[in-house]
């Protein structure tokens, strides 16, 4: 069983939490079409086979760099910020949980030795040139 912990201000989507294993039937995506970035779930049984594909090219602006973080072992605090550092919600991630900034600030404490898996958009244009740290 798992909580899904949407984080919302306005009606915009900052962040969303999935803690525990989500009940999934076949697939299950978490986000809204409309989101930059698309997160999913998916459970197939023995033989399922996914048919050879490919995407076709869909060119699109990306506006805000959106992040999926999945927590593989430990655990950390995690806070999330609106545009102006209003603190929004914060979540004590574990082992199996997964989630997704979309917008906004966020920060994270491990509070024990930790290990995530990080994916965001790209080109990585270098130190410096990707974040804006809180003053």
């Amino acid at each position: 069983m798992s909580n899904i912990v949407p984080v919302a201000k306005s009606g915009i989507t900052y962040a969303l939490f999935v803690c525990g294993r989500p009940d999934v039937k076949d697939a299950k995506f978490f986000t809204s079409n409309d989101e930059e970035f698309q997160v999913g779930v998916f459970e197939r049984g023995a033989g399922y086979e996914v048919k050879p594909h490919q995407h076709p090219e869909n060119r699109h602006e990306v506006i805000q760099t959106t992040e999926f973080l999945y927590f593989e072992k430990g655990s950390a605090s995690v806070t999330v910020f609106d545009d102006d550092w209003n603190e929004l919600h914060k979540q004590v991630m574990k082992a199996g949980d997964f989630l997704v900034f979309f917008r906004g600030g966020h920060t994270l404490t491990m509070l024990e030795p930790t290990r995530l898996i990080e994916v965001k958009q790209g080109p990585f244009k270098g130190e410096g040139t990707t974040k804006i740290f809180r003053k």
